[in-house]
């Protein structure tokens, strides 16, 4: 996932690319809307920052890109509920990460479901958010600005992040119909992975993926050069992924392996073993 692949929030990418490319990044930013897109611009915004490749986003191929994508880059902390809420505890362990000194330029601390920090655990924020321990940015992800106290948000600056339900919906679609087009002329494995990209940030993001592929392989048994064994072994790797992910193994690998598997070469091997 990087900053340039994001097809909503248009003026909120071009407003973080200046700010790289003009090393005017602040300590601290609030995205609050619905989930996947608020999740999706926290994390290529904290990727195209701890890039040391590019001015104004990520590159994708450098090891500092390739970490965050196998979600163990040193210098990047994400942060979660621990069941309803997230409580002081939590941010005297981020405070406390804040106090080394980073492996590379800064440290990225990335706060999802920020309006649900309790009031204790906000007042230890607002703190560390008045006077950063050092080089790092602190980005707040929450669903309603108005679930965190007024001083915080004041002290961030806050991007307030349209629905983007339907954008969801169609960049899924897309995403399947060119995947199983280059499964079928057996494309490059590079560009079936490069599909991937824009889902990567979110397991449910992937689910959403995976669903569109199941609607279009049905759609290209109709109207493609697919036979019915070919889109029920495809459905079946398909189905695998699912369940990798709902087992809670690695987004990254388990998608990837699946690019690997939608191969029609590899997919009639299959095919014929089972024979």
């Amino acid at each position: 996932m990087s900053l340039s692949s994001m097809t909503a929030e248009p003026i909120a990418v071009a407003q973080l690319k200046s700010a790289l490319s003009r090393g005017t990044v602040s300590h601290a930013y609030l995205f609050s809307g619905q989930a996947y897109t608020r999740k999706a611009l926290g994390l290529a915004f904290a990727k195209a920052i701890l890039c040391p490749e590019s001015p104004d986003d990520s590159c994708g191929r450098c090891p500092a890109c390739r970490k965050i994508d196998h979600e163990n880059h040193e210098d990047l902390l994400w942060v979660c509920k621990d069941g309803n809420s997230i409580r002081k505890d939590a941010v005297l362990d981020i405070i406390e990460t804040l106090s080394y000194k980073p492996f590379g330029s800064r440290t990225v601390v990335v706060i999802d479901d920020a309006d649900t920090m309790t009031i204790s655990a906000q007042n230890k924020l607002l703190k560390t958010l008045e006077e950063p321990p050092g080089p790092a940015v602190i980005l707040l992800l929450s669903e309603r600005q108005e679930g965190l106290l007024e001083t915080i948000r004041s002290r961030c600056i806050a991007f307030q992040l349209q629905d983007d339900t339907g954008v969801r919906a169609q960049d899924a679609v897309v995403a399947a119909q060119s995947m199983i087009e280059l499964s079928r002329i057996n494309g490059p494995y590079y560009k079936r992975a490069a599909l991937l990209e824009p889902f990567l940030g979110e397991r449910e993001r992937c689910m959403d993926l995976l669903d569109a592929m199941e609607d279009q392989l049905g759609v290209a048994l109709r109207v493609a050069d697919w036979t019915l064994p070919e889109v029920r072994q495809a459905i079946l790797e398909v189905e695998k992924a699912r369940r990798s992910l709902k087992m809670g193994y690695h987004m990254g690998y388990t998608m990837k392996n699946l690019c690997l598997c939608m191969d029609m070469r590899r997919i009639t091997e299959d095919i014929l073993w089972q024979k």
